[in-house]
């Protein structure tokens, strides 16, 4: 799940974590969004290259009625955020309900047109509200090399790495290597 957010954020490779640098928690998540759509985008391309029967899509609810605007970081009633006193101006915005929200994400998983590595949101006003259809790939999560170089970033902070579950894949795909 991404976000219209994504479309801000930036990778900082030198420090994914924000450990050394001031956390600021917009950009964090912008980044973290912009994140999701580089891994849609790289988990489809292995997806390809080892012949792996997956769907790997994206989506983003668009601007959705939810207690996030509101409550924030802090999700309680205790102090207003800057979030919650920004989400006012929100409201001058076109929104949508939860349920034409989820749209999208239904759509990216189950949708009979989704597409492998496509992203998927609302295509009314503004890509806030509307019908669920193909949005638009903020051009940072379409470089492969970023992409792939996030994956590896990844397989280090966690000591997770692709070959080794490639390697123990069912379905006659064990020790299958990338055709791409």
């Amino acid at each position: 799940m991404s976000s219209g957010t994504a479309n801000f954020g930036r990778i900082d490779f030198d420090d994914l974590q924000w450990e050394r640098r001031r956390y600021r928690p917009g950009a964090s998540y912008a980044q973290s969004k912009l994140a999701n759509l580089m891994f849609t985008r790289q988990l489809a391309a292995h997806a390809d290259a080892y012949g792996w029967p997956l769907l790997s899509t994206a989506a983003h609810p668009g601007f959705t009625r939810t207690n996030l605007q509101t409550a924030g970081r802090e999700l309680g009633p205790d102090r207003p955020s800057l979030t919650s006193r920004l989400a006012a101006v929100g409201r001058l915005l076109p929104s949508q309900g939860v349920e034409p929200g989820a749209e999208p994400l239904l759509y990216a998983a189950t949708g009979p047109e989704a597409a492998q590595g496509a992203y998927y949101g609302p295509t009314g006003r503004f890509q806030l509200v509307g019908p669920a259809g193909p949005a638009r790939i903020t051009r940072r999560a379409l470089d492969p090399a970023a992409n792939a170089r996030l994956w590896t970033a990844s397989e280090r902070l966690t000591g997770v790495r692709l070959a080794d579950c490639a390697a123990a894949a069912p379905h006659g795909t064990a020790g299958r290597r990338p055709t791409a």
